[in-house]
């Protein structure tokens, strides 16, 4: 059984982390399990590699989330995803939380 819905779907959470789209999997509130469209500036392996000593002369956003409930390429309704496969998702949302950004509310 294949876990996504489309290729699309699947290329998208497997750009977590990178600069650019990709699709992260969080833990909402009532351990409800939902997917994030995530843009990234910056790759989260970048990170560190700014701060105080590395100062950039403009505001970058490193991050930014927006919910996301149906597929963007096959329109499949991505709860049904998780219903019919919770496992991985499990591991994918231990997996993604390093992502998420400082602060950012669970609900």
């Amino acid at each position: 059984m294949n876990t996504f819905c489309c290729q699309g779907f699947q290329n998208l959470i497997s750009n977590a982390g990178k600069r650019g789209l990709a699709a992260i999997v969080v833990r909402r509130p009532l351990a409800r399990l939902d997917f994030l469209l995530q843009g990234r500036g910056v790759a989260y392996e970048d990170e560190a590699s700014l701060g105080p000593n590395h100062p950039l002369p403009v505001r970058l956003t490193i991050s930014a989330n927006l919910g996301l409930q149906y597929c963007p390429f096959c329109g499949y309704r991505l709860q049904k995803l998780i219903e019919k496969s919770p496992e991985p998702f499990e591991a994918l949302a231990k997996e993604h939380q390093k992502l998420r950004a400082e602060g950012l509310p669970s609900g």
